[in-house]
């Protein structure tokens, strides 16, 4: 009984965290109590009380009580170790700083290895120690000493050299990092904010001391040096990715987004895997050693590994089971795997409750979980095969089972053919990952005797390279399915898990595998074929238009490249959109074909229209049309007019509305316009937040304005709403949503899904 109620009181206080954000707050004399805590606290022993006794396995109403207490404390636990900036912390000198002048200098000390970002600049995080602001002639004026940590983006020359450690003076630009604006966005704030950062920095000038001291840095160092001697570059850092996780080396980005289309992504990140393989590789060859022998080398080997990763979540959890296999080891007791996941986990949270809401935790718990359950089942269905073909079937099953629907909640593609890649690959990633180790312990003394080792890898290593590649760039090897609710997640979730405890028939398990497809695919197909809405994206930059018709989609611009890979892919994704019927080029700026470039390599489409005969991007799509000046293309249920060919004017006309694309126009142009009639009065008007003339305003008639620029002056938005004009800034109010039956609404001012589980 007591073991039973130990069990309970880790799951209810694991269940506690993850709910703390699942309702609001109740202010009781200045504390702010978790709603879900006070629910649950008072739902858990009642439930214990009315329910039969077979449902409550003997518990009492007592000890619902401490279950019930745990819950609460644990929604308490998590708000008050919820990251928030200290009263010193840099964040609170922004406004000041910028205030006195654009530029100022920080001093502080590396916390991180410095890595290169998609702009080929490097990233890190410093601990702040002083704060200086400079005036117009390069005079310090302002002075003070700070805290708190500081993400740090230089040029890549300036940060060679630079390692975790250092101290560093780097004069430039301090902002505060921005939420989502838009649908399956990266949050970047949100993603500081885990790490206990609140600040960012654009650096112009670095300077630091180049003195070389003792660090973990110059052992992982030595490490990849010797494999990229042995393989060269890009396959020697893939090697080292693959033995120590991508944290631990600069893996290019290529490699790691050809890894992430095909489902290979869990190999380059350090993980339960790769400590799994060690640890068992240690012991096996420790065997006839003394169990002495082997706990003392498997602990050492535990630790070595742990301090090369950089302290992961994943790499904690698998490293705490694997003490819970070496106390076995030790004490002749075996030991329970889902008791020792169980512990692990309880532990971690203990220490950092806010390891809940990180993916790659959440991921690397329900894989672990999902081997432990699930493959002997799949092993016994598959006696027929031999011991070693079975497991090597079973593993990748029960993990993309286990992890599909965390996988499409936070990534909204599913990729069809990761199943059989893994299959086929495992036996090489094996090979890969545990030579790496190998190397990598060998390159600790021998950096030579370890490049030597690593050579062994060539021929596995392009093998993985070559299926990688090949599955990459077979049909369906990305699929974007949309993003699943909530409630499907925890539905999907119920499934599996009544499947291991329901009935044990074979219709029951056949109908339970048709209900997990019908719960993901069921509501997403509802959605596309009834959906109808028109979206405004939030870029800051050009007009982004995107409408969405019972499966069929239309795009006006992409933007540049960065817009397109940040922006609009995602947002595609997260609405389940794997080709484009209708794309609208236009000249809005002036690296538009690259935004156009990157979108229709991920993103086909069928149709593109510009007012550009020569464009590139012609290639690109099945069939390419010319957009002609002052005429009508008719789309499905849309209207397309250009009405200025240099300054790129476009009116969409749908079902239900009109909408005027406006580029940058100077009033007299405006002026100009409206005088000569050339512009029809539409019900939208779409502009990038320039002063808007009283003629053309009178012209046009719009009843909503929606400005997708940068700024937005003050003056220029009260003169729209005193002519009764409903305004939308994107930048402010981020992307901007119009369904037929809840009109027009903005995605920072509705409940959006942010990086957390439950936000």
């Amino acid at each position: 009984m007591t073991k039973s109620l130990g069990i309970v009181l880790c799951i209810a206080y694991s269940m506690g965290l993850l709910l703390s954000r699942a309702a609001g707050f109740l202010i009781v004399w200045g504390l702010s109590l978790p709603w879900s805590g006070i629910i649950g606290c008072l739902l858990i022993p009642l439930s214990i009380v009315i329910a039969p006794s077979h449902f409550t396995q003997g518990l009492k109403a007592k000890q619902g009580l401490w279950i019930g207490s745990i819950f609460l404390l644990a929604t308490l636990y998590i708000t008050l170790r919820s990251p928030t900036p200290g009263p010193q912390d840099i964040s609170h000198f922004i406004d000041r700083a910028q205030a006195i002048a654009p530029t100022q200098i920080i001093t502080g000390k590396l916390i991180d290895e410095p890595r290169l970002n998609r702009d080929l600049k490097g990233r890190f995080r410093i601990a702040t120690k002083q704060l200086q602001i400079l005036d117009d002639h390069g005079e310090i004026t302002f002075q003070i000493p700070v805290k708190g940590r500081l993400y740090v983006t230089a040029p890549l020359l300036q940060v060679t050299g630079l390692h975790s450690g250092q101290w560093i003076k780097a004069k430039g630009r301090l902002y505060l990092p921005q939420s989502a604006k838009n649908p399956n966005g990266f949050d970047f704030k949100a993603y500081l904010t885990q790490k206990e950062t609140f600040t960012g920095f654009v650096t112009e000038k670095l300077v630091f001391q180049p003195k070389h001291h003792w660090g973990l840095w110059q052992i992982r160092q030595r490490i990849v040096r010797s494999q990229v001697r042995a393989l060269g570059s890009p396959q020697g850092q893939l090697v080292s990715a693959m033995s120590l996780g991508r944290k631990a080396v600069d893996l290019p980005q290529d490699i790691q987004d050809l890894f992430s289309k095909v489902g290979l992504a869990h190999t380059i990140a350090a993980s339960g895997f790769h400590v799994s393989l060690m640890l068992g590789t240690v012991l096996a060859l420790l065997r006839s050693r003394p169990d002495r022998t082997q706990v003392i080398a498997g602990g050492l080997s535990l630790v070595g590994y742990l301090a090369l990763t950089g302290l992961q979540a994943s790499v904690i959890r698998a490293a705490l089971m694997g003490v819970a296999t070496l106390a076995g080891l030790a004490t002749h007791r075996k030991v329970i795997p889902s008791g020792a996941l169980l512990i692990a986990v309880t532990l971690m949270l203990l220490f950092d409750p806010n390891w809940v809401w990180q993916v790659g935790f959440q991921l690397s718990v329900v894989a672990t979980w999902g081997l432990i359950v699930t493959v002997p089942v799949l092993t016994k269905h598959l006696d027929w095969m031999p011991i070693t073909l079975a497991s090597l079937i079973a593993v990748p099953i029960a993990a993309t089972v286990w992890t599909l629907p965390l996988m499409l909640y936070y990534f909204n593609v599913l990729s069809g053919s990761s199943l059989i890649l893994n299959i086929i690959a495992t036996p090489l990633i094996s090979i890969i990952s545990l030579g790496g180790i190998a190397s990598s312990a060998v390159s600790l003394v021998f950096p030579a005797i370890g490049s030597t080792v690593a050579q062994l890898l060539y021929y596995p290593l392009q093998a993985l390279l070559w299926l990688a590649q090949t599955f990459s760039k077979l049909p369906g090897s990305a699929i974007a399915i949309g993003q699943i609710t909530l409630w499907q997640l925890v539905g999907l979730y119920s499934i599996l898990l009544f499947g291991l405890w329901g009935v044990r028939s074979r219709a029951v398990h056949l109908l339970l595998a048709l209900s997990f497809i019908t719960l993901i695919l069921g509501p997403i197909g509802w959605r596309s074929l009834t959906q109808y809405q028109v979206t405004v994206l939030a870029t800051g930059k050009a007009p982004v238009w995107v409408m969405q018709d019972q499966g069929q989609t239309t795009l006006v611009n992409s933007g540049d490249e960065k817009t397109a890979f940040y922006t609009v892919n995602p947002f595609l994704k997260q609405a389940g959109i794997n080709q484009i019927e209708n794309a609208i080029a236009l000249p809005f700026q002036q690296d538009n074909q690259s935004g156009w470039q990157s979108l229709l390599r991920q993103t086909p489409a069928k149709h593109l229209y510009s007012n550009d005969d020569s464009s590139l991007l012609s290639e690109l799509v099945q069939t390419f049309h010319p957009l002609t000046l002052g005429q009508n293309t008719s789309l499905q249920k849309l209207q397309v007019q250009l009405l200025d060919n240099e300054n790129p004017i476009l009116r969409l006309t749908t079902l239900q509305q009109s909408w005027l694309l406006l580029p940058s126009l100077s009033l007299g142009l405006q002026n100009y316009l409206a005088e000569s009639r050339a512009i029809p009065s539409s019900e939208v008007l779409l502009w990038n937040g320039d002063d808007i003339s009283n003629p053309f305003l009178k012209r046009v008639q719009p009843q909503v304005a929606i400005c997708y620029g940068h700024t937005l002056s003050e003056a220029m938005e009260r003169h729209l709403q005193q002519q009764g004009i409903q305004v939308y800034w994107t930048e402010r109010d981020g992307a901007i949503t119009w369904q037929p039956h809840h009109g027009f609404h903005s995605y920072l001012k509705t409940n959006h899904r942010n990086a957390s589980l439950w936000g």
